[in-house]
């Protein structure tokens, strides 16, 4: 089976619900390649051990049909209907193989477009009921349908507060990374080193845009980060590094134990003035804190007094070095 079949039974399958129009295609696609059938159910099959996982679907009950038994089609049935999928649910633990779980890239997503200013963090209420708080320097673009909520986070980092709508899935694209939720609470991240997936509420599946990887299974409190040469992320439970990351969200930094290198990175994210530190030991100073994102002024005024720095204040910085003993 070539990986283009496999992708293409994917994208069929996260196309659901279908047309008219769309069932015509879908007919017209399968009689080309008798393979194709067989890798459709696959997709759908992955697809709905990720619609139990975050939606919560109940277990199968003694009497009721295993829903791991593998069922072929009947002449002429419906390859989308509900029955099939639940029947042909394959799988189960916190990984499928993304070929068969569906390739999601919206690299021509046209719909709201929404950024932040350096600095700025704001909330944005969706048209579903959703929250988005949006942090500094970040873009994204919003499309609601009918049938699907998709947001393509292009840069930055945002934190979704879904409203739960079991026929609409709430699909974030985050480049080399895709989540998906159905009512949750969860952080994106899109930088330079990757994209970090941290969930503070339900369930998230996350996978890898262009790998033949794993999906996974995020619970709150756990994160996962993709990098783009790593075909699967890392991942792993820290609950409260979830909630200090996510300070920002209340307008603060919160640093425990964390390097000061850390923290003047993340002041500088908010603010045209920059702390800039002269000394490399310093950096390596541990910190234990919190402190208001836009007033790094009296961050440094702490620092001065409790690590014996000095700083010196101009127009575009601010800079710490290690303060000089004085000789008798």
């Amino acid at each position: 089976m070539s990986e283009s079949v496999d992708e293409n039974a994917a994208a069929w399958a996260l196309r659901h619900p279908l047309d008219a129009a769309g069932h015509a295609e879908l007919e017209a696609w399968l009689a080309v390649d008798p393979r194709r059938e067989g890798a459709l159910l696959r997709a759908m099959a992955a697809l709905s051990v990720i619609e139990d996982a975050v939606e919560g679907a109940p277990q199968t009950q003694a009497g009721e049909e295993n829903p791991h038994a593998p069922v072929s089609p009947s002449p002429g049935s419906d390859p989308f209907s509900r029955p099939t999928r639940r029947r042909m649910l394959i799988g189960a633990g916190s990984g499928i193989a993304a070929s068969a779980a569906g390739l999601v890239v919206w690299s021509q997503l046209v719909g709201e477009r929404v950024t932040t200013a350096q600095g700025e963090i704001r909330r944005l209420p969706l048209a579903d009921g959703s929250v988005a708080t949006i942090n500094t320097d970040s873009a994204l673009r919003v499309v609601f349908a009918k049938n699907s909520r998709q947001v393509a986070l292009d840069k930055g980092q945002a934190w979704f507060q879904v409203v739960k709508d079991i026929k609409r899935p709430f699909i974030v694209d985050a480049g080399i990374a895709q989540v998906r939720a159905v009512g949750t609470a969860f952080s994106v991240h899109r930088g330079e080193e990757g994209v970090q997936v941290s969930v503070t509420e339900g369930i998230v599946a996350v996978w890898p845009s262009r790998a033949t990887g794993a999906m996974s299974i995020l619970e709150a409190g756990q994160f996962a980060h993709f990098r783009a040469d790593a075909q699967q992320p890392e991942t792993g439970t820290a609950p409260a590094e979830i909630e200090r990351a996510l300070a920002w969200r209340s307008g603060q930094i919160a640093l425990e134990n964390e390097t000061l290198g850390y923290a003047v990175a993340q002041f500088n994210r908010y603010n045209h003035r920059k702390l800039v530190v002269s000394d490399a030991d310093l950096e390596a100073e541990r910190l234990i804190g919190l402190f208001n994102i836009d007033r790094p002024e009296d961050f440094a005024a702490t620092l001065e007094a409790s690590l014996n720095v000095d700083v010196k204040v101009s127009p575009s910085e601010i800079r710490l070095s290690r303060r000089k003993s004085r000789s008798h």
